[in-house]
């Protein structure tokens, strides 16, 4: 009886011991984690503030987000080369697809992904495979003040070079700098030119994939492309009318001086809409579409998803990290923090429009049959953007003429293109 009564004793002690261990790893399983990601856009850090502590008071999760800009490709290849890759990252679209293919995680068959735009999916699916989260579908072309518009007596918006001309001449007659050129952003003159060149590629070298392929393998260089001369004379032209110091106009700049009708017309995107809000809530805005030369029928918006969220495949955070993407695209708050903190368009199924004037202007447009271009460019290879911007920003600041500038823009294509195979 002793022996069993023992038998029992150190039957019972010996359970309680893993039931107490499996709790124990249970409880540390469900201990609340830290993600850490990395992002750029600091002009949504007050939106990105604001889903860190929705997702904090729902699930207990800590979302750890660096906003970097200007230097965020080099503090994230520095990472992702020391191995401290961030649980999430950010990056384009496109070509960025190869460039990150052996850090994202293949998200293929996740949930989420069925209640996402199959649209919003192209720029980042390769051979079958979602390896990105689309997240934000944005629109770029000329911002306008209506107010200004309206006050020196322009009813017909452009839609050509010469047009555009004429409406910068009256807005700088009636007293009023017509453009803030943003020309100090690498990024902003790779925008504005390559929207004037979409037309081209898609009518005179075979579509954009042709166009990106030739210019990878040598085929086609800048300087063969005659197109390009709408490039500079639409540059040309936002500079001679974009004040006194164009290239040291910034963001910043921009948004301040069209939402205060101090400037008319800036290129950006629906993503300034907020900024330009900042300074004046009332800020009547509109959208023009860009001119392709004098070629009105080509004359339209950039249309794309290309802001891509990436998870770390090898992250220790992987199963949180995908559980985050989730609750972002099926909770009520998820579901509407695009369209409505944001202000800009979803890509999730069935969200809401946003409740802003660019979204509406340019969901306006695509209806009107104006031609919406796909961000073309984030096909060309990692780090081209930035290197042409800074060839675009030297002519735009007077060192190097039309030749010199096209021979630039080849070198430094051709070392990259190189360099990515």
């Amino acid at each position: 009886m002793k022996r069993a009564i023992s038998f029992l004793v150190v039957l019972t002690l010996a359970c309680a011991s893993v039931f107490a261990a499996g709790a124990k790893e249970e409880a540390a399983e469900q201990k609340p984690v830290t993600l850490n990601l990395m992002f750029y856009s600091p002009e949504l850090q007050e939106q990105y503030n604001d889903m860190v502590a929705a997702y904090k008071a729902e699930t207990g999760v800590t979302l750890d987000i660096t906003v970097l800009q200007a230097d965020y490709r080099s503090v994230l290849t520095s990472k992702i080369n020391s191995g401290d890759i961030p649980d999430v990252f950010m990056t384009s679209a496109y070509a960025d697809n190869s460039t990150y293919k052996d850090y994202a995680y293949d998200m293929s068959n996740e949930p989420f992904v069925k209640q996402l735009q199959p649209s919003a999916l192209q720029g980042v699916t390769v051979a079958g495979k979602v390896i990105g989260y689309p997240f934000l579908v944005q629109s770029h072309s000329f911002i306008y003040n209506k107010k200004v518009f309206a006050d020196v007596g322009i009813t017909e918006l452009p839609k050509t070079l010469d047009q555009l001309e004429a409406a910068a001449k009256k807005i700088e007659a009636a007293g009023i700098q017509p453009f803030a050129t943003g020309f100090k952003e690498f990024w902003v003159l790779p925008q504005t030119a390559w929207q004037a060149l979409a037309p081209a590629v898609v009518k005179n070298y075979g579509g954009y994939a042709k166009f990106v392929a030739g210019l990878n393998d040598g085929s086609l260089k800048f300087k063969n492309v005659s197109e390009m001369a709408q490039v500079f004379d639409l540059l040309d032209l936002i500079k001679k009318y974009g004040g006194p110091k164009p290239n040291e106009s910034d963001f910043n700049d921009q948004t301040s001086s069209i939402a205060t009708g101090k400037v008319a017309i800036i290129h950006q995107g629906n993503w300034a809409e907020g900024t330009i809000r900042k300074t004046n809530e009332a800020a009547d805005i509109g959208y023009l579409v860009g001119p392709a030369g004098n070629d009105a029928a080509g004359a339209g918006i950039m249309f794309d998803s290309n802001q891509t969220i990436r998870v770390a495949k090898d992250g220790k955070n992987l199963k949180a990290a995908l559980a985050w993407l989730n609750w972002l695209t099926t909770s009520e708050y998820g579901k509407n923090w695009i369209p409505g903190k944001i202000k800009q368009m979803s890509p999730i199924i069935g969200s809401d429009a946003p409740d802003s004037q660019i979204a509406k202007a340019t969901a306006k447009l695509l209806g009107e049959k104006a031609p919406g271009y796909p961000w073309f460019y984030q096909m060309f290879p990692t780090g081209t953007e930035q290197q042409l911007g800074a060839v675009l920003q030297g002519y735009c600041a007077g060192q190097t003429d039309r030749a010199a500038t096209l021979d630039a823009m080849d070198a430094a294509y051709t070392k990259i293109a190189k360099a990515a195979n």
